[in-house]
């Protein structure tokens, strides 16, 4: 249970930090806004499964029929919080680049980002991408 729980967790983790990127700065944006609805709508519904099962793990939750309740305790509360937990990322993201800004560093984008981007563009684009060498 608690692979599960940590392969959930980091499930979640991706989707938030997928969540990050605004949609119009893809050259589609009308789809890419789409795609970022739909994964942010999806997201709470595995944020409520992680935190139920968080909380099953830890005791908090201990019969089976209280989980349905806790579930949906759980959704509502993700529906007020994941906001806030992708503005984080946004943050923290943005306190990275003017560290490295004061520090001198060579600005890149993120490590993870082009993996992120994949979700956010079209078939068209992902194949004109690899013609042009990514």
């Amino acid at each position: 249970m608690k692979t599960l729980l940590i392969l959930g967790g980091v499930w979640y983790w991706w989707r938030l930090y997928s969540l990050s990127f605004k949609p119009s700065m893809f050259p589609d944006r009308k789809y890419a806004d789409a795609v970022w609805e739909r994964r942010s709508n999806r997201s709470f519904f595995l944020g409520a499964a992680v935190s139920t099962a968080l909380l099953r793990v830890l005791g908090a939750v201990q019969t089976w029929w209280a989980m349905a309740p806790t579930f949906a305790i759980c959704l509502v509360a993700l529906a007020f919080v994941q906001p806030l937990l992708v503005g984080t990322i946004i943050l923290l993201r943005a306190g990275l680049v003017l560290c490295k800004i004061k520090v001198g560093l060579k600005l890149r984008s993120p490590m993870l980002a082009p993996f992120a981007w994949t979700y956010y563009l079209t078939e068209e684009e992902k194949r004109s991408a690899m013609k042009d060498g990514g």
